[in-house]
């Protein structure tokens, strides 16, 4: 076969630009911090696939729990086990990035169904490539949530299109692996409604969108734990998680004060979207519903920003077709452009493009990290590598009364050895009053003993900023025995074999 030259005089600009988005993706995806879900994931999994059997009640943790214990996000952890077994963080990593680049690529797609250009969609792509700081920097379930979350995006437009309706027969099915994934589900479920109450204000047909709503959500019910699955769910959506960072409103992360470059990012896209529809009077009414509920939930959630993101990024693009149709250049720019041509822009971005890869390869972006103290990784616990060698090496057991973020880290690395309370996995195996219990030790209110006093913790692994530890080292009956910069270990003093006091810089 003899290769012919493309003839359109912009295909190797196009290349270089959508190289170079690729690029900037992939080094935003560079993160390698573990997240402290994924230990949870890979327990779970773990017990999975050596018990025989599937775990309806939970053997982590040695305080009250529910009953049947709901994980709904079972089937990722038996994913990751295997996968995590056999490859280790690459394959978990690799994971991620398949998965958001195809997430990249459906959006690219939907744009482009829309009727955007291929450098509008591109450049829709590039704006909302923040949306990876929220949703894909560590290796969680929600990343199967988003994959699904675009693939129904492009599925609902086109259905929209005249005789394919067909096309709304995938999402009948689509929520049987994710809702067994994750609980991200109802963003789906949400969305199909919206377009049919979209479609409905706009006097088209809307009654294919309703009756494929009433399938989708029947098909939820094949989990593994039937109706219990959508009263976990009920609670789970309606429950207050004052505590979680990633469940606070923007209004209140402004007032803390933290991220104010991402928050002024996310009210930009606000308002650029806001503007387009102004612009457009409000043509298409149900991409702009869309994007007004993702929007409200964002920032009443942020960790709901990734859908708005996800949305924008497929509905917006189509809309910059006509700035760039009316755009004129001024004259040093079109002179300058008529005398440079493709070469030198093509060629520049191109560059840009290798230099981007070169810095997310010294990243070592297929590592999977535990950092073991602040400022280690950003965005992500650090771990207490030093307190669970610790524990290791002088077989310390029983039941660990530990910090949050850490729970799941050390029921992965330390069962059957110790038991642990509280930990990430939340309202999916805790009730409600041994939550409180928790939160009241942990912050030091007035009657942080009771979790001490009614379940009895042999070992208790804390923070030292913790509000607990200042009390706890003034309490009567227990020890410190292990100590560095970040973390402390007590013990009963009532333990027989005690050791000797650790202190780590």
């Amino acid at each position: 076969m003899v290769m012919t030259r493309p003839k359109d005089k912009t295909f190797w600009l196009h290349t270089a630009v959508f190289s170079f988005v690729v690029s900037v993706l992939l080094n935003q995806l560079a993160y390698t911090g573990a997240d402290p879900d994924l230990w949870g994931y890979l327990a779970f999994g773990r017990l999975f696939w050596q018990s025989g059997q599937f775990p309806y009640q939970d053997v982590f943790s040695f305080v009250p729990t529910l009953n049947p214990w709901v994980y709904h996000e079972w089937l990722t952890g038996v994913l990751f086990y295997p996968l995590y077994l056999k490859l280790g963080g690459f394959g978990l990593q690799a994971l991620k990035y398949v998965l958001a680049l195809g997430t990249m690529a459906l959006l690219f797609l939907t744009a482009r169904l829309r009727g955007a250009e291929a450098v509008s969609a591109w450049l829709g792509i590039w704006f909302v490539q923040f949306l990876f700081i929220y949703g894909y920097s560590p290796v969680r379930a929600q990343i199967f949530t988003y994959f699904f979350f675009a693939l129904s995006l492009y599925v609902l437009e086109k259905a929209r299109l005249p005789g394919n309706r067909r096309w709304l027969a995938l999402l009948i099915f689509l929520p049987i692996p994710w809702c067994n994934l994750h609980g991200g589900f109802l963003a789906g479920l949400g969305l199909i409604a919206l377009y049919g109450l979209g479609e409905a204000l706009a006097r088209r047909a809307y009654l294919s969108y309703l009756l494929t709503l009433l399938l989708a959500g029947l098909a939820t019910l094949i989990n593994p734990y039937g109706l219990n699955y959508w009263s976990y769910i009920f609670h789970a959506i309606t429950m207050p998680r004052p505590q979680i960072h990633e469940w606070a409103s923007l209004w209140t992360v402004f007032h803390t004060g933290q991220q104010k470059i991402y928050l002024l990012y996310i009210g930009l896209t606000m308002a650029f979207a806001i503007c387009l529809g102004i612009r457009t009077k409000g043509q298409e009414i149900t991409p702009w519903l869309v994007l007004a509920v993702t929007g409200f939930l964002g920032v009443k959630h942020q960790r709901h920003l990734v859908f708005f993101l996800l949305a924008a990024g497929a509905y917006l693009p189509v809309f910059l077709n006509t700035f760039f149709e009316k755009w004129s250049p001024p004259p040093w720019v079109a002179s300058w452009r008529a005398r440079v041509g493709l070469a030198w822009p093509t060629a520049f971005l191109t560059a840009l493009s290798l230099a981007t890869v070169c810095w997310c390869l010294n990243k070592s972006p297929w590592t999977l990290e535990v950092p073991s103290r602040p400022g280690d990784m950003k965005q992500v616990v650090y771990y207490p590598t030093g307190a669970l060698a610790f524990l290791q090496a002088h077989q310390l057991s029983g039941r660990l009364l530990t910090e949050f973020d850490w729970g799941e880290y050390l029921l992965w690395n330390l069962f059957p050895q110790c038991r642990v309370a509280l930990d990430g996995r939340f309202e999916t195996v805790y009730p409600p009053e041994v939550c409180q219990k928790y939160w009241d030790f942990k912050y030091g209110e007035q009657n942080w003993r009771r979790m001490i006093d009614d379940y009895q913790p042999d070992l208790i692994l804390i923070y030292t900023q913790s509000k607990a530890y200042p009390l706890l080292s003034r309490e009567p009956g227990w020890q410190e025995v292990y100590a560095d910069a970040h973390t402390a270990l007590f013990r009963r003093e009532n333990k027989t074999s005690q050791p000797k006091i650790a202190s780590f810089p």
